[in-house]
């Protein structure tokens, strides 16, 4: 359910995606509360808890599925998106009309799965 905010712009919503390879995806966004930005992704063997914002994690765990784990730390430079940036500027001084490590195919293919999500709001 999409929730407004006054000013008519989303103000939360939920998302549960289901792939064919039956893996699944649970999203929550707000903007009406200052909510965790943390990630994780389990698999079959282990899974991986980034700490801190998920755009920009200074560490994260790996917990095996045997119950032991493994902490990972690094430094983040900047406000978090500095790879992007840095892809982008990469990309421009090489001429490059689109990134091969993310396709403007993919890039439409992340909006049209956000449109799906408003459309079903």
């Amino acid at each position: 359910m999409l929730d407004r905010a006054f000013t008519g712009v989303d103000g939360q919503t939920s998302m549960l995606f289901g792939y064919e390879s039956g893996a699944q995806a649970i999203l929550t966004c707000t903007s009406r509360a200052r909510s965790a930005t943390r990630a994780c992704v389990t698999g079959e063997k282990a899974r991986v808890e980034i700490e801190g914002s998920f755009y920009r994690p200074t560490s994260f765990t790996l917990i095996e599925r045997s119950g032991e784990s493994k902490r990972y730390e690094y430094p983040t430079v900047g406000g978090g998106l500095q790879y992007e940036a840095q892809e982008v500027a990469r990309c421009v001084e090489e001429g490059l009309t689109e990134s091969p490590l993310m396709t403007l195919d993919e890039s439409i293919a992340i909006m049209e799965t956000m449109d799906t999500v408003l459309g079903f709001l």
